[in-house]
């Protein structure tokens, strides 16, 4: 069935103009801004998405999910490697700070629930444990008392370590010992480590050969952004398969955090007046950074476009199958809840004002939305 028959997405973006309708009405009822032409700026934009989002069987939609977030994030290929190297390569440091940031707290949560014994953050431990060797391995029983609860038998926990090493995408190897020097037995140990391919991609990227020395050790630029690009390659490569990549939780959290972003590539860029003090604040960067205007961060005002925008992306990303799993159970309200109050954590507080770091997804989207509608709009 093409796009231009299907009743889904018909419907979804139905439920999302529906959304934007509701949010023009909280704004109108309301004026929370405290800065001239906020108010004004805001409702014009909501004002154009509900004109210009459906044109065209919902082109903005097509262009930002399919053409932006896809390709950089869940490239369409049943490819590990090819996955993992197309998601690396789509980063910049700003974009890996905001990214990283909406990525790693859910990741967290979702490595949490299944490793509940563990202290600190999980990512973190593991690029620390990954790091102390220069052949990117950890042995079993380390990996064991990393994320093992240790009143518990081993058995017991078996099988929640094997889904962390899944979410990740690693693997494990043996190595056989015939005779064990300590008890004259037989002796199997079990390592995890990195694919083959992308193994050879780190030892490449990461290691750093001091000959002065004598030995090689990983660089400082081994970080938690290599666990996030092999976490959202598992995804895309594993889209069809939710055992594989988490489940519902993962699908929730997924489509909760790309819609945020997609919210706030949606969002009116303000213009400031040159007396407005901000302008004047050493932490703002005219030129890369934006005032979000504060009726954007309602309640009233986001919700009826964040709930519709995650059914939009479980569609647009996993199709049918992940858009089954975007029901209204508790707890996944609760992951959409935590998501929607990442807005806050993930943008810089300037003098009262919520500001947006323009990094190149969000510039991305805000200039196919300004493509498209002036393209209509000159027609």
């Amino acid at each position: 069935m093409s796009e231009q028959q299907d009743p889904t997405w018909k419907e979804l973006q139905q439920e999302f103009i529906k959304g934007v309708e509701k949010a023009i009405e909280q704004v109108n009822e309301r004026d929370v801004e405290n800065i001239p032409g906020a108010r004004e700026a805001l409702l014009q934009r909501l004002n154009n998405m509900r004109i210009h989002f459906p044109n065209n069987n919902g082109a903005i939609f097509l262009k930002s999910i399919d053409d932006k977030i896809q390709n950089a994030f869940f490239p369409n290929t049943k490819d590990f490697t090819e996955a993992f190297q197309k998601i690396l390569k789509s980063r910049t440091h700003e974009q890996d700070f905001i990214i990283n940031e909406l990525l790693n707290g859910f990741v967290t949560s979702k490595a949490k629930a299944i490793a509940m014994g563990t202290q600190g953050p999980i990512i973190d431990r593991m690029v620390e444990a990954f790091s102390k060797r220069n052949d990117f391995h950890i042995v079993d029983h380390q990996f064991f008392a990393m994320f093992g609860d240790p009143n518990k038998p081993r058995h017991y926990i078996q099988k929640q370590l094997e889904e962390l090493v899944n979410l990740f995408g690693l693997i494990s190897k043996e190595l056989v010992i015939e005779k064990d020097k300590r008890r004259s037995e037989k002796k199997v140990y079990t390592f995890y480590t990195f694919p083959p391919a992308i193994l050879k991609i780190l030892e490449e990227k990461y290691l750093i050969i001091d000959d002065e020395l004598g030995y090689a050790y990983v660089s400082e630029a081994f970080d938690r952004n290599i666990f996030i690009c092999m976490f959202l390659a598992n995804v895309a490569i594993n889209r069809d398969d939710l055992e594989k990549i988490g489940g519902s939780y993962t699908i929730n959290g997924i489509s909760a955090i790309f819609a945020l972003i997609l919210i706030l590539g949606f969002m009116p860029k303000l213009s400031i007046d040159e007396t407005n003090p901000i302008l004047r604040d050493p932490s703002f960067d005219n030129q890369n950074m934006s005032v979000i205007p504060k009726s954007w961060m309602l309640k009233q005002v986001l919700e009826p476009l964040f709930e519709p925008l995650i059914k939009i992306i479980a569609y647009r990303i996993g199709g049918g199958l992940w858009l089954s799993k975007i029901i209204g159970s508790e707890i996944n309200k609760k992951i959409h809840t935590q998501i929607r109050f990442l807005l806050r954590d993930v943008n810089k507080w300037i003098l009262g004002n919520l500001c947006r770091v323009e990094i190149p997804i969000f510039v991305e989207i805000a200039n196919i939305f300004t493509e498209i509608t002036v393209g209509t709009d000159t027609e």
